[in-house]
């Protein structure tokens, strides 16, 4: 049988990594840019990185961030793949 692809990761929302475009300096920020992303719609279901560097987030639900670039608290974010 032929599986049939859709878009997803078959946790029902589609899922879109955004790329921190500056550092992430300290966890507060980081708490701030999960906070504020959750605060738009999204669910964080996971964050790649450390402080100090630029960091991922995978992201569901939300708006359509598939070329998304958006400032949230402070800090730029820039979608790197959707899927």
């Amino acid at each position: 049988m032929a599986g049939i692809a859709q878009k997803g990761n078959g946790l029902g929302s589609t899922t879109t990594v955004v790329v921190s475009d500056a550092a992430v300096a300290d966890q507060a920020a980081l708490d701030a840019v999960s906070a504020a992303l959750q605060s738009a719609g999204w669910t964080v279901a996971g964050i790649d990185g450390a402080h100090g560097g630029v960091m991922h987030f995978a992201i569901q639900g939300g708006l359509d961030a598939s070329a998304w670039s958006a400032e949230v608290m402070g800090q730029a974010l820039s979608a790197v793949c959707t899927f």
